[in-house]
């Protein structure tokens, strides 16, 4: 089977991306092979659109489809190889523009990784909010001759969850994050009294977060993301640094669907059941 390995997207233009990519030492004819590129727009889990191919003997890909002025918008990519004689199809990615980490910066990748899947954190649901697509004709003023006022006429939208865009959020990642415990106080106005909560949270490099995304807990406890602070060496993003607000019980974004089934059982499961005296091994105790 053949391997695509160092897969990498670069880009000194704002009109395309490049995007490269090697086959590892194999005997099988790489002729036989056909390559296809990949790409999402929604976040790192897809959904995936093939854009281009099939490429043969060719390992680099321009895509002049892009659109790099939006500050914190990202592009997945992945390399999907088709066995023409067996119709046997691999997938490779994804992939996305940013700093190329070094050795250390990779082991220091895998080490935060298991941190936090397997000790300090636990299971949540990250949602990215969506800045592009199809604007919310509920809630979106469209001016004279279809010109698009910038503004949202109303609130509480169940089509676009206050985003403008149709959906709201793109599909959700499961992570592993540390929130910490947040302070509970009254903020007292003239009117009524808040009752504001935030907090600070970390996990992994992977996968980005960006502000005004979404988290959800097992608890259905919703957080928006304030702020985003990373740790990186030398340009290579090791650590997520999060600044949370609380989402007020009230909000429309309360009605995102969730996938309850991603967040059953305890993060990590080791760590609440006993493994070598469970029934499937010796019975019941």
């Amino acid at each position: 089977m053949l391997e695509v390995k160092n897969i990498r997207v670069s880009s000194f233009d704002l009109d395309h991306l490049d995007i490269f990519w090697e086959v590892g030492d194999t005997d099988e004819e790489i002729s036989r092979a056909d390559f296809y590129i990949l790409r999402s727009t929604d976040g790192p889990v897809g959904p995936f659109e093939r854009i281009a191919g099939p490429f043969v003997n060719t390992y680099v890909f321009r895509d002049p489809d892009v659109h790099l002025l939006h500050k914190w918008r990202k592009y997945y990519y992945k390399i999907q190889v088709v066995n023409k004689d067996t119709a046997v199809e691999q997938v490779f990615g994804p992939e996305y523009l940013r700093a190329r980490p070094d050795r250390i910066a990779l082991e220091i990748q895998r080490r935060e990784q298991l941190l936090f899947r397997e000790f300090a954190g636990r299971k949540a649901l990250l949602y990215p909010r969506l800045s592009f697509g199809q604007r919310c004709r509920t809630c979106w003023d469209q001016g004279p001759r279809g010109n698009t006022i910038s503004r949202a006429r109303q609130q509480n939208c169940p089509v676009c969850y206050d985003s403008t865009y149709v959906g709201g959020f793109s599909t959700p990642s499961l992570i592993y994050i540390q929130i910490d415990p947040s302070v509970e106080h009254v903020q007292r106005l003239d009117v009524a009294e808040r009752a504001p909560v935030d907090t600070t949270a970390r996990l992994s490099s992977f996968p980005p977060v960006k502000a005004k995304d979404m988290i959800v807990e097992a608890e259905n406890r919703r957080w928006q993301v304030e702020r985003v602070n990373s740790t990186r060496k030398l340009g290579a993003v090791v650590r997520q640094e999060l600044t949370l607000h609380e989402i007020p019980r009230g909000d429309i974004r309360y009605k995102v669907p969730v996938d309850s089934v991603a967040l059953e059982g305890p993060s990590p499961e080791r760590e609440f059941t006993r493994p070598m005296t469970s029934d499937h091994v010796m019975g019941p105790l």
